[in-house]
């Protein structure tokens, strides 16, 4: 099982313009991902475990939140069910 890595919001910019296979995961709820979001797909908490087949396919995970503390809870649900892809954590959050 890969380690997950802590990134900063300048850090996500570097790796989704220089990696492939790559996803960025907002784990909010839809209100909060409509009211404001930086990109990526929107899958909230409680419907990753759904979506764990299609998170399969990349080899490259960020997870992100508004704070950084949802996103670390699920950060590690998804290393343990995709043990082989690489986690990015978005430690502060995008607010």
């Amino acid at each position: 099982m890969k380690e997950i890595i802590e990134i900063s919001k300048h850090e996500l910019n570097d790796l989704t313009t220089n990696q492939d296979s790559f996803i960025v995961v907002d784990i909010r709820e839809k209100d909060e991902f409509n009211d404001f979001n930086i990109g990526g797909l929107n899958i909230p908490s409680h419907e990753i475990t759904d979506k764990i087949d299609y998170l399969n396919t990349f080899e490259n995970i960020v997870v992100l939140c508004s704070n950084g503390l949802r996103s670390h809870i699920m950060s590690r649900v998804i290393q343990k069910k995709i043990p082989s892809a690489q986690i990015y954590h978005l430690t502060e959050g995008i607010i």
